[in-house]
């Protein structure tokens, strides 16, 4: 898989907004009542951050990222927007959480290659949803042993269960 390509092709996308609000529209049943971890968009993801979303991560070493409330934001690691706070949410209080995926094949997504998402995934009990846009998907990944799949992914034009 060449990440960059795919990274490329996600940024092409057109009709931006127009499917951001269907993927919104397509996830929030799935988020109501519940706490859910979200992401801040970088390099073309899907953004469907709102008032919905009560957690956002923040790396804090070069292996664990943690998520803590979205507010009084800086740019960390990666460039990405991470709240300042260091009010750690433990994942048991997260119900949900909402990944970016550069593209995904199945249930399975394919990241950035750092495993920060997988790291975490491993051991969260909650309800994973993974989230892009049609163009997104691939049909010839091989999950790794690392490779944790979504419960849900959610495009603008389908929900996979």
């Amino acid at each position: 898989m060449d990440r960059k390509a795919l990274i490329e092709r996600r940024l092409q996308v057109a009709n931006r907004a127009e499917k951001e609000k269907a993927i919104v529209e397509r996830l929030l049943p799935f988020l109501k009542g519940k706490q859910t971890a979200g992401y801040m968009p970088i390099r073309g993801e899907a953004n469907v951050f709102g008032p919905w979303i009560d957690f956002v991560p923040k790396v804090v070493s070069a292996t664990k990222m943690v998520f803590l409330p979205p507010v009084h934001f800086k740019k960390g690691a990666f460039g990405v927007l991470e709240p300042e706070s260091e009010a750690v949410v433990l994942s048991a209080q997260i119900d949900v959480i909402v990944v970016p995926m550069v593209a995904f094949d199945g249930k399975y997504r394919i990241g950035y290659g750092k495993g920060y998402y997988d790291r975490y995934l491993k051991t969260f009990e909650g309800l994973k949803i993974g989230v892009a846009f049609d163009d997104q998907e691939v049909y010839d990944y091989q999950p790794s042993l690392y490779d944790v799949p979504m419960d849900v992914i959610v495009t603008e034009s389908r929900t996979i269960e």
